[in-house]
């Protein structure tokens, strides 16, 4: 369906413009930004225009560059519905799938690939990474170079000791094993899995120790790891050191990115002061 007001189509027309010098730019943030701002623009129901496709596709293939996966799958979910009347050739379930994929949906990410697969005869896969096609494999995640079993074991025994420390709420010395652990890995440390959760912990002890202005680089460094963005425990533990430092802005965007990973369960356990903190920010 076309959109019939004029005023509505020049109005698109000019933030695609403004978004365009974003791209060339490569600011991709603000490029995000612009196309959203264009996106409501367009009446109810947005997904029936025929311009909702193009604008739900680049904002998802934006936010899939900017490596922020959760806010891609929900881009994504809106794709499915764009345009209906549309000739599909499995570019919005490839879409979908990619987004389970980063999000660490394993088995729904296969199915929505073998459908893109199928309808595309492998189109859309073209000059996409090749990590998608481990599903056609079998594979249920990357293939990672494993680590050297001396050092897998020597890590290993670091970490179930700061782990016991950590029950024993000894968050000194718990935050000493677990550096020493991470100062084991290869350079470069962050394209190994295991600092994605050895920087957690170090974060997790210097959390409990209420040393927020600490914890929170080392949650950051946690994101740098192998598909760390769609790991809620970091986004929720990130999320609460930067409320506590009053960085309300950049504490409501981990802690609804850990909702949108795992629902309101994550925060179960946790100071009810978060949870209440989202709830005034955003309609749960």
């Amino acid at each position: 369906m076309q959109i019939q007001d004029q005023k509505i189509i020049a109005a698109i027309e000019g933030i695609w413009e403004e978004a365009e010098v974003l791209f060339d730019k490569s600011d991709l943030a603000r490029y995000a930004q612009k196309l959203e701002e264009a996106w409501e623009l367009l009446p109810q129901p947005k997904q029936s225009y025929e311009d909702s496709f193009p604008l739900a596709g680049a904002i998802t293939a934006t936010y899939l560059e900017l490596k922020d996966f959760p806010a891609m799958l929900r881009w994504a979910k809106i794709l499915q519905e764009c345009d209906p009347e549309r000739q599909d050739d499995g570019e919005k379930e490839f879409m979908l799938g990619q987004a389970l994929f980063e999000n660490g949906a394993m088995e729904e990410a296969t199915k929505y690939l073998h459908v893109a697969m199928q309808k595309s005869g492998g189109r859309v896969f073209e000059g996409a990474d090749e990590k998608y096609l481990h599903v056609f494999q079998g594979l249920a995640s990357m293939v990672e170079e494993a680590l050297p079993d001396d050092v897998y074991e020597q890590i290993e025994i670091l970490s179930e000791a700061g782990n016991a420390l950590a029950d024993e709420e000894n968050y000194d010395a718990a935050l000493e094993k677990f550096k020493t652990a991470l100062e084991l890995l290869p350079a470069p440390r962050h394209e190994w899995e295991a600092s994605t959760w050895l920087n957690a912990s170090i974060g997790d002890m210097l959390f409990f120790k209420g040393d927020f202005a600490a914890a929170a680089p080392a949650f950051y460094e946690a994101l740098n790891g192998p598909d760390a963005h769609a790991i809620g425990f970091v986004q929720l533990r990130l999320g609460e050191c930067l409320y506590e430092l009053k960085d309300e802005t950049k504490a409501l965007e981990h802690l609804m990115r850990a909702y949108m990973l795992e629902g309101v369960e994550i925060f179960a356990e946790e100071d009810s002061r978060y949870f209440d903190f989202l709830k005034t920010k955003v309609e749960l």
